[in-house]
């Protein structure tokens, strides 16, 4: 009875940790749900960048302080709202990125335009935003700023949690992660 126990327990936690393996090693998509996000959406150019079709936004690949083809080279800075919005004057000041000087943060509607429902961890094309972090900021819930104000609180601005795709407005001092975007408005 004893080794039987023993037997099923190892069993029990081999067959957890290949679950939480498969969890943790990537995106997870429901087969049964339309991406209203999918690859053919997007025309991902050779510079970084990335262009919506539906919006004519155009995108910054990876997050802030992460570059390469994979957004593997660097890490994912954090920005509080306020240094979120300078970052995005910097990287203009300092001659732009990919040949354009007009890189702004997102307002809560065009960074809400990214994400995948279909899927989580993260909630967003990740072949298109490869490395979108869901983890690490101040929630844990890989958090992206929006230039938006809260308008029911002026200390409060709205972000989007790319781990799940929700968003929440709370206050502008958290330090959350930037994606840059140009364009319409």
């Amino acid at each position: 009875m004893r080794r039987t126990l023993l037997s099923a327990t190892r069993t029990l936690m081999a067959v957890t940790g290949l679950l939480v393996m498969a969890t943790v090693a990537g995106q997870t998509c429901n087969p049964d749900m339309k991406a209203t996000a999918p690859d053919s959406r997007y025309v991902i150019h050779g510079d970084g960048t990335v262009t919506d079709t539906v919006t004519g936004l155009m995108w910054k690949r990876c997050s802030e302080g992460s570059s390469g083809e994979d957004c593997a080279t660097g890490e994912a800075a954090l920005f509080s709202w306020q240094e979120a919005l300078q970052q995005a004057e910097a990287v203009n000041a300092a001659g732009g990125f990919a040949g354009y000087a007009d890189w702004r943060l997102p307002n809560i509607k065009e960074l809400a335009s990214l994400v995948e429902p279909s899927c989580y961890e993260p909630a967003i094309n990740a072949t298109v935003f490869p490395n979108t972090r869901i983890d690490g900021d101040d929630w844990g819930l890989g958090a992206y700023w929006s230039a938006s104000p809260y308008a029911y609180g002026t200390e409060s601005s709205w972000y989007i949690f790319f781990a799940y795709g929700h968003d929440f407005a709370y206050d502008r001092s958290l330090g959350f992660f930037v994606r840059l975007v140009r364009g319409g408005r």
